[in-house]
């Protein structure tokens, strides 16, 4: 992995060293790596009507190297360090946390979204005390395959989805169609992250996964616009539904919004569609 990040802005290597200096102040990582968009070079920022605030931004996509599961699973719940992130550093800043041995089981069996990062990361902090694993490469011929099957089963599961949000909205049942319309975009994003990377995170959390998505491919940043407050509100309303529909009786959401968050997921599904078939046939 490279070292040297002279291929991003001034502005951007000061506020990437913010975010840097923010996490080792706060955490021990044995590794701090940048992957994703800023990595490659292919980040996007879109302003809203107003020229100040961001319709949608890529994230600078960081990988925190613990020396076990106790310490990552720490990171990944200190509200703290990631509210200070947030505070401090203009970029979006999305710190995932992984134990050592997991990251190296990972890439010795050619897990690629870890094999990607050993390719593309930059290494930002290293304190000596761990080797990264050696990859073991998966031909094309199984890569393609294993995209082809997830991608399948992944896309018609969402398909599934948007057949009962459609059903729940004609009978008026807008928490159980929001319920639905969450799942349906879970699983496109399942889709997505299978395709490119085979490895999906154990969440649920639409932020979280669409922010795996967008340091995949800065298009899907579009789907949900976040420049404008109703937009953010529409998103959480989303975002909550997996829990709040179901079991929050005082849960409420509009069929306006429905109809609104429907549009955007039908545009991810398409999206979904077209840019993972092209990352399958990529696959020769």
């Amino acid at each position: 992995m490279e070292t040297m990040i002279s291929h991003l802005p001034e502005d951007k290597r000061l506020q990437l060293q913010r975010a840097v200096d923010i996490i080792l102040a706060t955490t021990k990582p044995s590794l701090l790596i940048l992957f994703g968009s800023y990595a490659r070079g292919d980040w996007v920022e879109e302003l809203a009507e107003d020229g100040v605030h961001y319709q949608y931004q890529s994230d600078f996509d960081l990988l925190a190297v613990m020396k076990n599961e106790a310490l990552a699973l720490k990171v990944e719940r200190k509200d703290s360090l990631h509210n200070r992130l947030i505070r401090e550093v203009k970029t979006p800043t999305s710190l995932i946390a992984e134990d050592i041995h997991f990251v190296n089981r990972r890439i010795a069996k050619g897990q690629y979204f870890y094999t990607d990062i050993l390719r593309e990361g930059f290494i930002l902090h290293n304190s000596g005390e761990f080797q990264l694993a050696e990859p073991k490469e998966l031909n094309v011929t199984e890569r393609k395959h294993l995209a082809t099957e997830d991608f399948e089963h992944w896309f018609g599961k969402a398909h599934n989805s948007s057949k009962i949000v459609r059903f729940c909205m004609g009978e008026q049942d807008f928490n159980e169609a929001a319920f639905n319309l969450h799942q349906m975009t879970e699983r496109l994003y399942a889709a997505i992250l299978l395709a490119f990377t085979r490895y999906k995170p154990k969440t649920h959390d639409l932020r979280k996964l669409g922010q795996r998505v967008a340091s995949i491919e800065p298009q899907f940043l579009s789907i949900f616009p976040q420049g404008a407050e109703d937009e953010k509100a529409k998103f959480e309303l989303l975002r909550k539904a997996y829990v709040s529909a179901r079991y929050q009786p005082e849960f409420k959401i509009t069929q306006q919004e429905l109809e609104w968050l429907l549009e955007r997921v039908q545009t991810l599904q398409t999206l979904t569609e077209t840019l993972c078939r092209a990352k399958i046939a990529s696959y020769q």
